[in-house]
């Protein structure tokens, strides 16, 4: 093939054209000190680019929904510390006006004090960041608590704004101020008890709450440890607490054992044993039950029986501790001496001792104490046995002894116990049911009638307990369910009370006494179930100098500082996950910029060194071509 001027001239500048754009290329590289100015300068690289500054982007935004979260929360974490401080203040003042020392005027001048920390309290509730409310939810643009009279209404939602801080990971930022201020950290009346009396009619199975009196096998036994008699028990049948004391006091009578009786307690609230002192004693009489329990020296407990010639005997008591002990060791050591038919028994009325010398011819025995003891003169044993001596009244104290026979039935009845004068059992403590009365509590004693003044948020209402249509718990706890308000009355879990629920978080609730009777103190239902009420009401107690509701509401402001310092924690760890999120945020833009800076940034050196040598490559292109391509009379003429 033959090589024509014109090809030689066509490839010369198409090689001289690639040189010339490669300078170009380089020169642009060189100016914008990028090495991908098109993607046709690196199609791979092009796509790492994009990769890379998509990951940029999207850092930058969390980074900057961090730096908002971050404020809400902070800002969050602020607010609750400062309510937790005005708690921490309330309480201390709280302790300080409790104290009977301190003034009316002290108190009045203290409420003033609460009723600005109300105020700033509400203040607080209605923060604003970037003129939204911090505690409204979603409704960000409606403050969160309106103040009443005497008692605040939250006005927002419950809605949880969250921040993307990474890539599908979400974090709530705010807190509800329902939750804040008006958490309920307990129930009114939750262990309140009203001490329903016990009655002759009050059912078996209603006592100890309801829990009842175990009647499997329900029997035991009640011992006179004075005479040795025990009366077995059987309250198997028995339903109600008349029934039970019916067959107690039929078993003691059917026994023998007529000096103690079984009834109610003068209390109300228990079973009471009854006592009387006959005087009777037996082999089991205790010494020391002895002259209405002021017993009988045995120190030394030595008498002495002699005729004053052949019989001279000591007869020693020391280690006896019943009569029967005392009556053996009489016996049993004048036989020892060899004096026979002399002998010591309880005499025939059971309420003292004798000695009696049987002999045909009486041994004209003469008995006195040695050794400047009194055993025999305290007993009245004392002088010339001819044939008979006959000892004075021992006047036993009552003793007796309630045992169980295989069951818990004298526990559960409170009387398991060995008592020596009237005994008063342990609280039976009845369960309270709808039905029971009002004239029942207190122990039967009844509880004042008076007014509960409820606030509901914004709402009041007052009921008055000396309505003679509230005779009964149901009676009462319709009064309060019918008032309208979203609160709602029941009988207490543990039977004891009556409770009182809020069923309306977004308002506050608030009971007190509306007048000089402390009906709601008695009914354990005074005060406030949240923060912001319990300053409401101890503010109002300061104002009425009543030391004894201030006092109360301490363990309120406990219960408010626990709660608020939980939510401290929340709210702080919510800060530090949002640190240690942006930290690693921040690593991560510097890898991703060190990898674009990788695909993108030119290196200026070789740069330099590539354009030198391209445009020496560009002027000896250009040079050879000149020698090569000729001109002719055609290249002048055009």
């Amino acid at each position: 093939m033959r090589v024509t001027n014109n090809m030689i001239s066509n490839s010369v500048l198409f090689n001289t054209q690639r040189s010339l754009n490669r300078f170009f290329d380089l020169e642009t590289k060189m100016s914008t000190g990028r090495q991908i100015n098109k993607p046709s300068d690196d199609p791979i690289g092009i796509l790492r680019d994009l990769d890379y500054r998509d990951e940029l982007s999207q850092i930058e935004q969390f980074l900057g929904n961090i730096g908002s979260a971050d404020n809400w929360v902070r800002t969050t974490e602020d607010v609750i510390y400062e309510l937790n401080q005005a708690a921490s203040t309330a309480k201390d003042l709280a302790v300080s006006m409790a104290d009977d020392s301190i003034s009316t005027e002290a108190r009045t001048a203290t409420a003033s004090q609460i009723q600005q920390a109300i105020d700033s309290i509400i203040q607080l509730g209605n923060t604003q960041i970037e003129g939204r409310y911090l505690f409204s939810g979603y409704s960000t643009d409606v403050p969160a608590l309106s103040r009443g009279s005497n008692g605040v209404v939250f006005q927002g939602d419950e809605g949880i704004i969250k921040y993307n801080i990474e890539s599908g990971i979400g974090m709530g930022v705010n807190t509800s101020g329902n939750h804040v201020f008006l958490e309920q950290f307990s129930t009114l009346g939750e262990d309140s008890d009203l001490n329903v009396g016990v009655t002759g009619t009050t059912l078996l199975a209603d006592l100890h709450d309801g829990n009842g009196i175990s009647l499997a096998p329900g029997q035991f036994t009640i011992e006179d440890v004075n005479r040795g008699i025990t009366a077995n028990i059987d309250i198997s049948g028995a339903v109600t607490v008349d029934d039970a004391l019916t067959l107690i006091n039929n078993g003691l009578t059917a026994n023998g054992i007529t000096n103690l009786n079984a009834v109610v307690s003068e209390a109300n609230n228990s079973i009471q044993f009854n006592v009387t002192n006959d005087g009777l004693i037996s082999n089991n009489t205790l010494i020391e039950n002895l002259f209405e329990t002021s017993g009988l020296s045995l120190n030394p407990g030595v008498i002495n029986l002699t005729d004053g010639a052949a019989i001279d005997v000591n007869i020693d008591f020391s280690s006896a501790t019943t009569i029967g002990e005392m009556v053996t060791a009489f016996n049993t050591q004048i036989a020892s001496a060899g004096v026979a038919n002399v002998q010591m028994a309880i005499n025939g009325t059971s309420t003292g001792l004798d000695i009696v010398d049987s002999n045909g011819v009486p041994l004209n025995l003469n008995i006195s104490d040695t050794n400047g003891g009194n055993l025999a003169a305290a007993l009245g044993l004392q002088g010339l046995l001819n044939p008979a001596l006959s000892g004075v009244d021992l006047n036993p104290t009552a003793h007796f002894n309630v045992s169980e026979a295989g069951g818990t039935t004298a526990e559960d009845l409170g009387i398991l116990a060995e008592f020596k004068h009237d005994f008063l059992g342990a609280d039976i403590n009845p369960v309270l049911t709808l039905n029971s009365a009002f004239a029942d509590f207190g122990n039967g004693l009844g509880l004042p009638g008076g007014i509960l003044d409820i606030w509901h948020g914004d709402t009041n209402v007052q009921i008055d307990l000396s309505d003679p249509a509230i005779v009964t718990v149901q009676d009462f706890i319709n009064a309060i369910n019918l008032t309208g308000l979203d609160i709602e009355a029941s009988i207490n879990d543990a039977g004891t009370g009556i409770q009182i629920v809020n069923n309306d978080p977004y308002r506050s609730l608030t009971i007190e006494d509306g007048g000089d009777i402390p009906v709601a103190k008695e009914f354990g239902i005074y005060g406030s179930s949240d923060m912001v009420g319990s300053f409401f009401v101890m503010a109002n107690a300061l104002e009425n100098d009543d030391r004894e509701a201030v006092g109360m509401l301490i363990e309120n402001f406990d219960e408010i500082i626990n709660d608020l310092l939980s939510k401290v924690a929340v709210t702080g760890s919510k800060a530090i996950r949002l640190e240690e999120t942006k930290n690693r945020l921040k690593s991560q833009e510097l890898i991703f910029t060190e990898r674009l800076s990788e695909v993108e940034d030119a290196d200026m050196t070789k740069m330099i060194t590539d354009l030198s040598t391209y445009e020496t490559n560009y002027q000896a292109a250009l040079l050879a071509a000149a020698k090569i391509i000729q001109p002719s009379l055609l290249d002048f003429l055009r």
